[in-house]
């Protein structure tokens, strides 16, 4: 797959990962309404109660991992290239990007909900952006940062799960 994150040099964050993946999945979720209500598309897979609880789901993994993140004074922008320390506890222990997990999770939630085709572009185009743009972005600037030792933090916790 192509480098989207070309117009930016390699330890320069590129305009995608200067907004926070928070700001993304809410802009999308207002687009696909937006869209939705214009054109009067119809479900064509929707589940409200499971969507519901997904959503609240993603959010408290969400809060969880940052709050943890604050704990540690960790920087929480994506873009920032300062890391003041490695956090690996609570969340961390069973994912790298418990934050943007739960962002995809609260996606798929709000595309349960609405059910529409659009909506359901929504966690597709939140995962192409967090797997092959930001997350590549801040892997680089960890391994800078903390070398070996996030070195075997990867080598113990999966990106994603």
């Amino acid at each position: 797959m192509a480098n989207i994150e070309t117009v930016a040099a390699p330890n320069e964050p590129s305009w995608i990962v200067q907004i926070p993946t928070p700001i993304w999945l809410i802009g999308l979720i207002i687009l696909a309404l937006g869209v939705n209500v214009l054109f009067r598309t119809p479900a064509v897979f929707q589940h409200r109660p499971i969507g519901e609880i997904l959503i609240l789901a993603g959010l408290a993994f969400s809060v969880w991992a940052a709050v943890t993140f604050r704990m540690h004074r960790a920087q929480l922008k994506p873009s920032s290239d300062a890391h003041a320390t490695l956090v690996a506890s609570g969340p961390f222990l069973v994912s790298r990007n418990p934050m943007y997990l739960g962002s995809l999770v609260t996606g798929i939630g709000a595309a349960l909900v609405a059910g529409t085709w659009l909506m359901w572009a929504v966690p597709v185009v939140l995962f192409v952006l967090d797997q092959f743009v930001i997350i590549p972005f801040e892997e680089r600037s960890m391994e800078r940062t903390f070398g070996a030792t996030f070195g075997a933090y990867k080598n113990r916790v999966r990106r994603w799960v």
